[in-house]
């Protein structure tokens, strides 16, 4: 009777204890910063597609996007209000004027939290390759993480917009310093003091000048493995 009792409570105990653990499991996620023009999205689809090869049992995604659309239907927003605060613009009078007349009111802060909460829980899942958003900055107590930023020289930046885009000189200089100084406050936002810059958050920059899109997925791997994530 007691090695009867002595099985039920150990059970019980094992179930608990493998309940804890999974709920506090996070990740593996990697998170791709960049600068304008350093092709983080061909770079993430690639590193996806790689790691799927290695691990068809636990399937990769590249996310971007589906952070914006899940924040948007949990505050019953069109995905365009919440684009608006990831270009870090100023409320417009048509923004204004939506929230007036919006069933539920949604200022800044309670669509930034909204914002962290769904990328913390898409990202806790697992095996997911982030592009920007500011997932450094908001998963940085996270573990199982690796933050990487892509970096370059502005005018090797301008000519890839330029490839990539077909647009002119000005437009890709435009373009290009528009997008790096919203992305560079996107930061700030989500970071609760304001450091003197954000290098701490990265744990590797790389300088896409010097490799290769496919380079630099082989590298990211490396690193990845180098940090024990659990791929």
């Amino acid at each position: 009777m007691d090695n009867v009792l002595f099985k039920y409570f150990e059970n019980r105990y094992q179930e608990s204890s493998n309940r804890l653990n999974l709920k506090n499991q996070f990740g593996p996620v990697i998170t791709i910063s960049r600068q304008a023009g350093c092709e983080a999205k061909k770079i993430g689809k690639l590193l996806a597609s790689e790691l799927n090869s290695m691990h068809k049992d636990s399937p990769w995604r590249c996310i971007d996007k589906e952070i914006l659309e899940k924040s948007a239907k949990e505050l019953n927003l069109h995905p365009s209000k919440i684009e608006h605060f990831y270009k870090g613009q100023e409320k417009s009078t048509f923004i204004d004027m939506f929230v007036a007349f919006s069933k539920t009111h949604v200022n800044d802060v309670k669509i930034k939290n909204t914002i962290k909460e769904v990328m913390i829980s898409l990202c806790r899942q697992g095996h997911i390759i982030l592009i920007g958003r500011a997932g450094a900055a908001i998963l940085q107590e996270q573990p199982n993480v690796l933050n990487i930023r892509l970096t370059a020289p502005f005018y090797w930046r301008i000519e890839t917009i330029m490839a990539n885009q077909k647009t002119t000189i000005e437009e890709a200089e435009e373009w290009a310093i528009d997008t790096d100084e919203k992305r560079h406050k996107l930061f700030y936002t989500f970071l609760d003091k304001t450091p003197g810059n954000l290098d701490y958050l990265f744990d590797a920059t790389l300088n896409r000048q010097s490799y290769s899109v496919h380079q630099t997925m082989q590298i990211i791997l490396e690193l990845a493995k180098h940090k024990n994530i659990q791929l």
